[in-house]
């Protein structure tokens, strides 16, 4: 049997939400669009995530912003009222860092992306370069003898590609050139959501720049995002996430509630994304097929839950 549209947990009887209430131990959440929106909290969302942390769940964050270090997430995320460790944050750039940590990283990092990445690297002393404006000047062979030939591609150990609306075909060309001159090179992703929709517009993602990259080179990326499970797959080793008992709660179905049925989780979808409804609405045209996308629960916002508990 396959779910032809998930329940409202506002319609739940008290017995039912008791019962839901009582299913899961660990949460795990995604951030913008759920928890605020351009760093402003949602109406009653931080009282609802205190309302739950207080009935003893344990709460995480996991975000694909790639355009902010864990630091700033986290700055960000107590400033408007939410009480959460920086540990508790999973971002994708503090993914990656960590990933390079463990391998003793030692070469250059170019990067397709946000300063924001820089930044975490060289906290970490890992030396890197490309974020910004990169334009092709002059005539293309000019550049490549100039930009490419007569650099030491050798030295670039990887190339991590994020949100970068400074994206051109000279940065294309370079990160085609570390990665096609050598099989070693780390090709890495921050996420592959591969577009932002909002109401007056279409901001194209991560996703549909590094599309254009996987297929000059002829390779996937590895990705540090959701719906990758790898991201939390220390907490599941360790105990501290189990599958059956953790709730992800997200506002893009094919992104944070695939990520929740892939590693097992219970999964809610709330409203207050600026695409939520419209993508469930579309999937819902044909269930049977969209399984994987399609969550347990919905609920029009989080704060909604300090009306049913």
């Amino acid at each position: 049997m396959y779910k032809a549209k998930p329940k409202n947990l506002l319609e739940l009887t008290k017995t039912d939400a008791k019962k839901w209430l009582n299913s899961f131990d660990t949460i795990l959440t995604d951030c913008d669009g759920v928890l605020w929106h351009e760093g402003v909290a949602i109406d009653g969302v931080p009282e609802a995530i205190g309302l739950l942390k207080s009935y003893g769940k344990e709460v995480y964050f996991v975000t694909n912003n790639g355009i902010k270090t864990r630091h700033d997430i986290w700055k960000v995320a107590t400033a408007i009222g939410y009480d959460i460790p920086e540990t508790r944050i999973i971002a994708p750039i503090h993914n990656i860092v960590q990933y390079l940590q463990a391998r003793d990283f030692r070469k250059k990092v170019y990067i397709i992306g946000a300063e924001a990445i820089r930044c975490e690297l060289t906290e970490a002393g890992i030396e890197s370069f490309g974020p910004g404006p990169d334009i092709l000047q002059g005539k293309l062979n000019d550049y490549i003898a100039q930009q490419v030939v007569s650099q030491q591609r050798d030295e670039v150990g990887a190339v991590i590609v994020g949100f970068d609306e400074h994206f051109t075909f000279a940065k294309m060309l370079k990160a085609c050139n570390y990665l096609g001159s050598n099989a070693d090179c780390l090709f890495m992703t921050t996420n592959t959501d591969s577009v932002h929709r909002y109401p007056g517009c279409r901001i194209p993602g991560t996703g549909a720049l590094l599309t254009a990259l996987e297929t000059s080179v002829g390779r996937a990326a590895l990705q540090f995002g959701k719906p990758n499970p790898e991201i939390c797959v220390e907490l599941m080793k360790s105990g501290k996430v189990v599958p059956g008992r953790t709730l992800m709660i997200g506002d893009v179905c094919k992104v944070d509630i695939l990520f929740g049925h892939i590693c097992g989780f219970q999964t809610l979808l709330v409203g207050t994304g600026p695409n939520s409804q419209y993508e469930l609405n579309e999937l819902l045209q044909n269930p049977s097929e969209n399984q994987r996308y399609i969550p347990d629960l919905y609920v029009p916002s989080l704060g909604d839950i300090t009306k049913l508990i």
